[in-house]
């Protein structure tokens, strides 16, 4: 007669009751983790998010208040070049005082200044940021920039503020009013240092188009003496279009890499022979976005200038890296002479092309 077969678990005695997937709140007053599915751990992380006793800080607001303050130079580098300077003539503020009143040249109508690039990650929304916040600080009037980016564009993070509203808002607001004052635009744009006026990221990724760029423009230009716009990255993009063929002068971005400044050399040629493009004045800003790049940016600018193109060059800055707003008393001097050097030849040549190119003729790429 056989018998059955014994179960080893006889005598480990019942089996531990666990709470089921979903049901956990934290831990038992036993000090046991409980159990939670996905959407708890969603819904907790959402909800130390929105309280302000949880401690919750952004990513952005804590690199903004730990980085937007630190100066590009350390203290032992700003210390030796003022003993330097004891005993050496520099012509930095000269150059400086002379940029500056090219930039404060008077304008008869609202300029336009289309920043643009070949390619993503190459200091783009920088230099705008850099050159909306140098004409605002050299000029007395209100300064209006612009952010064209479909991808949640970082001009107002740079400026200060990420809680702009978006330039696509900004459009149909325009087009819903019957009629426009200074105090109904400013009302609806960012208020940064020095009367400097922007928008923020925008709500949706599909292009402006012709009439809602028409809007936007001519409604800014008609209170801002200058405006500086951050197009999408790429000719290609129909805003970039759009705004080209508004724009009095354009500032054409290049990382200071070898294959960028290959390809910016032969799309400045390109430009200038271009019958639609060459109608519209440029002038090219060579970032260095790399501290320990191959490459000198200075360098690489005056290699471009043999392409019959005014270049200026921003050397990498420990300042203007930190990713968050930008103060221009902090960034390094070369780059604060570059930008009010940047502002000055744009303007300057904004101001001798006259009336941008007619939107009906296009753009050929």
């Amino acid at each position: 007669m056989s018998s059955a077969p014994l179960d080893p678990w006889n005598d480990a005695g019942p089996a531990p009751s666990r709470p089921r997937p979903g049901t956990g709140s934290g831990r038992t007053d036993a000090g046991e983790v409980q159990w939670s599915s996905r959407s708890d751990l969603r819904r907790d992380v959402h909800r130390a998010q929105d309280d302000p006793s949880t401690g919750f800080e952004s990513v952005a607001s804590r690199v903004q208040r730990d980085y937007s303050r630190r100066p590009a130079l350390s203290l032992w580098t700003r210390s030796w070049r003022a003993l330097g300077g004891l005993w050496g003539h520099d012509r930095s503020g000269e150059r400086l005082a002379a940029s500056g009143k090219i930039a404060q040249s008077p304008v008869t109508t609202g300029r336009r200044l289309a920043v643009v690039s070949l390619r993503g990650g190459g200091g783009k929304t920088t230099v705008a940021a850099l050159t909306a916040s140098t004409f605002a600080a050299l000029r007395p009037e209100p300064v209006a920039a612009l952010d064209l980016d479909p991808a949640c564009g970082s001009l107002a993070l740079r400026l200060g503020n990420g809680l702009a509203r978006g330039a696509d808002q900004l459009a149909a607001d325009l087009a819903a009013l019957d009629s426009t004052t200074f105090d109904a635009v400013a009302s609806r744009m960012s208020l940064g240092r020095n009367d400097l006026y922007y928008t923020g990221p925008r709500v949706a990724g599909r292009p402006l188009g012709e009439a809602a760029a028409t809007t936007l423009l001519s409604g800014l230009s008609r209170y801002f003496p200058v405006t500086v716009i951050d197009c999408p990255t790429g000719p290609e993009h129909p805003d970039t279009a759009a705004v080209l063929t508004r724009a009095h002068a354009a500032v054409f971005v290049v990382p200071a890499t070898a294959a960028a400044v290959d390809e910016a050399a032969g799309y400045l040629r390109h430009w200038q022979s271009d019958p639609f493009l060459s109608a519209i004045p440029v002038v090219a800003a060579v970032v260095g976005t790399d501290r320990d790049a191959v490459l000198d940016p200075l360098a690489q600018a005056a290699a471009l200038t043999r392409t019959g193109v005014g270049a200026v060059a921003f050397r990498h800055d420990r300042h203007i890296a930190g990713g968050v707003g930008i103060s221009l008393p902090l960034i390094r001097p070369e780059n604060r002479l570059a930008a009010a050097e940047l502002t000055a030849q744009a303007l300057a040549a904004a101001n001798s092309s006259g009336a941008p190119a007619p939107a009906a003729r296009g753009l050929a790429w």
